[in-house]
């Protein structure tokens, strides 16, 4: 039956997304930790790996909506709510699957907000002592005139 093979085909798609999240999850996880401890350094490759599996999450989704679009088609149905009015195996698989994705796609937002809120409170913190460090060199600036050094080629000389 072709309905079967498009939602096994579903079903590992949603597998392997949600692998992919769970890492993603993970690396975001590693990212907050390192703006806490104020280690930029180990951002960048965090956030090139981030950028990979996130690429990789594209692909799976279109897989998954190309899939869903046949199996509807194939089913004449509107959503996939309504597979439950079938006798496929996996369609709870699937449900199940969805609703742990959901569930991942959540906690990392969350995650990356509280990352988000530590590197505005870094920026802020970044930006007082620049303009600290600005306020201190008008002052030493003030302090330390230099005098013009245009020599004088005129003289009054009263005779």
């Amino acid at each position: 039956m072709q309905e079967q093979q498009v939602l096994n085909q579903m079903v590992a798609l949603s597998a392997k997304k949600l692998e992919m999240l769970t890492e993603l999850k993970k690396l975001s996880e590693k990212q907050r930790k390192a703006f806490q401890d104020n280690d930029i350094a180990a951002v960048e490759p965090i956030l090139n790996k981030k950028d990979e599996i996130i690429s990789y999450i594209r692909k799976l989704d279109d897989a998954f909506l190309k899939a869903s679009g046949t199996l509807k088609e194939m089913l004449r149905i509107e959503k996939l709510d309504e597979l439950s009015k079938f006798e496929l195996d996996g369609r709870d698989e699937l449900k199940r699957l969805i609703a742990d994705i959901t569930d991942v796609v959540e906690s990392i937002i969350k995650i990356e907000q509280d990352s988000h809120n530590n590197v505005s409170d870094m920026k802020n913190e970044i930006s007082g002592k620049i303009k600290s460090v600005n306020a201190g060199k008008k002052a030493a600036k003030a302090y330390n005139i230099k005098p013009y050094e245009t020599p004088s080629y005129f003289f009054d000389r009263k005779k």
